[in-house]
């Protein structure tokens, strides 16, 4: 049985602590440069010897799917440095959630955000 590694919910002072320490080796490129590696690494591991990854890693791997193989770890590492705690443009949130729509055909995900597309006429 796995072991569930998230900190118990009334000790937020040590998330704070782990966050605080996690932004901060962030900061320096060569520490940011091996974490990406070592985790792409991991989730292709997992991916070959048929593994489930943790919940919080699932998402992220549907979205680096999608990337071609080079571009991923540019993804991550730009994601790694982005701000969690900007809130995204209105159209941003809503290109994103009409991404994460399927097809109609069953056959993956809607592309584009909409933008590209001429409105039908009525």
């Amino acid at each position: 049985m796995a072991r569930d590694k998230s900190a118990p919910q009334g000790d937020a002072k040590k998330r704070r602590i782990r966050t605080a320490v996690f932004r901060s080796i962030m900061r320096v490129g060569f520490l940011r440069h091996f974490y990406v590696r070592r985790l792409l690494r991991f989730m292709e591991k997992s991916k070959a010897k048929k593994r489930k990854l943790p919940p919080e890693l699932v998402r992220l791997e549907q979205m680096l799917a999608r990337l071609p193989p080079p571009k991923r770890a540019e993804a991550l590492e730009a994601a790694l440095l982005a701000n969690p705690d900007e809130t995204p443009s209105r159209e941003m949130r809503r290109a994103a959630s009409r991404q994460d729509r399927l097809r109609s055909d069953g056959k993956g995900y809607r592309t584009g955000t909409g933008a590209d597309r001429p409105r039908p006429r009525r």
